[in-house]
């Protein structure tokens, strides 16, 4: 029999969201029906080790080697600093645009769509797992009977261009979301998306996760106190801001506790300064990147996701799987994930509810002991059962 060729591409694999599902799906996929070639244009980050044996990494595109400053040929150097210099410009004017687009947008049109070369091979299936370059990458430089396109951010709320990007969706034959908002969204943008947009959830595993909960042990715990843990980058759409603010009440009403947060990003100087300011050092501690951070999710005594907005929401996914209290925000998918009340708390996005949500848990064991034995008797979380929605797809 032969086996259908299958091309993934996706950025990295670094801790994320989109790149735990993906090492889901990739640990998944029947290795005796398809021949599954993965793309990086970075390698060598943290979730690469969990990629199975029978995946094929290709080689990273030339024009990233350089970038990533590894070595590539003396002869093109010249070439790739010029388009280097082009889209460092360009990004830079664009910030100053009334109405700037996506970075990844102005690197494509700078450089990629012209540097990138076109992929050798030919697939049966050609899939970018995440929006911006893999989805331009795929539409525009791989051959493929079909190509998908997921999406995992709330895309229509994010920057770039829709016009833009059209350009390289009006080649992909279906585009995925990974939650009903995201498909309701997704279709509003063009008539021509409705029939193209269908929803597979991110894939999650719960007996990975269990499984790699038991990997170590927590030392940062002390068990007298109240341990709050939340996982994320350290980007804006986190609401860290909002979190420290409401690590400030918890302090000034009297309340004993930790909150940790595991992640890393662009925000780290910003918090740093706003714990500093009120003087939460002891308090709010940013661990920084744990390649995995189930352990301390386990362990911990109440899960807290302050976010605006998700793709999905996998860590809240992930904290129920491993049966911990949530307090969790009103960000547009927490109902999918989340019945309020029963096996969590939703509240509004502002610091006075988190503090509320976090209190309730604190000051009523009925009410804590109620969710946990909800959380018990619940079947375990799992979207393995989107596996057959995407074998469905890829075997039309």
């Amino acid at each position: 029999m032969n086996k259908k060729k299958l091309l993934f591409v996706i950025d990295s694999l670094t801790i994320g969201g989109a790149e735990k599902s993906l090492l889901s799906l990739l640990n998944m996929i029947d290795a005796t029906k398809f021949s599954i070639d993965l793309l990086l244009f970075k390698q060598g980050l943290d979730l690469e080790k969990y990629v199975p044996n029978h995946i094929n990494i290709l080689p990273v595109p030339e024009y990233f080697r350089y970038l990533n400053k590894e070595q590539v040929s003396v002869r093109k150097k010249p070439v790739y600093l010029f388009y280097r210099i082009r889209t460092s410009v360009n990004l830079r004017l664009n910030q100053y645009k009334s109405t700037p687009i996506h970075s990844e947008q102005v690197v494509y049109r700078s450089s990629g769509k012209v540097i990138l070369p076109t992929s050798p091979k030919t697939y049966d299936i050609a899939i970018a797992y995440s929006q911006g370059m893999p989805t331009y990458f795929v539409a525009n430089k791989v051959t493929a009977l079909k190509k998908l396109a997921w999406i995992n951010t709330d895309y229509v709320n994010t920057l770039y261009d829709k016009e833009i990007d059209y350009e390289s969706y009006k080649r992909i034959n279906k585009i995925i979301a990974v939650s009903q908002h995201t498909r309701d969204s997704v279709s509003k943008i063009r008539e021509e998306y409705k029939n193209k947009v269908q929803t597979i959830l991110d894939i999650v595993n719960p007996e990975i996760i269990n499984q790699m909960a038991e990997e170590h042990k927590v030392e940062d715990f002390n068990k007298s106190i109240t341990n709050i843990l939340t996982v994320g980058r350290l980007a804006s759409a986190k609401s860290y801001d909002k979190a420290i603010e409401t690590a400030r009440l918890l302090k000034q009403h009297g309340y004993s506790f930790k909150w940790y947060v595991i992640g890393e990003g662009p925000e780290r100087n910003k918090l740093e300064e706003l714990i500093a300011k009120y003087q939460l050092e002891n308090n709010f501690i940013l661990l920084g990147k744990k390649v995995n951070p189930y352990p301390y999710m386990k362990n911990c005594d109440l899960y807290v996701q302050t976010s605006i907005k998700e793709g999905f929401g996998l860590t809240v996914c992930e904290a129920k799987i491993l049966k911990r209290p949530i307090v969790c925000t009103d960000f547009p998918t927490a109902k999918e994930i989340i019945t309020n009340n029963k096996d969590g708390l939703i509240v509004q996005h502002d610091v006075n509810s988190i503090f509320s949500g976090i209190r309730q848990y604190l000051d009523d064991d009925t009410f804590k002991d109620k969710i946990v034995r909800n959380l018990a008797a619940d079947k375990l979380y799992s979207s393995v059962n989107q596996l057959d929605k995407f074998y469905e797809l890829i075997e039309k």
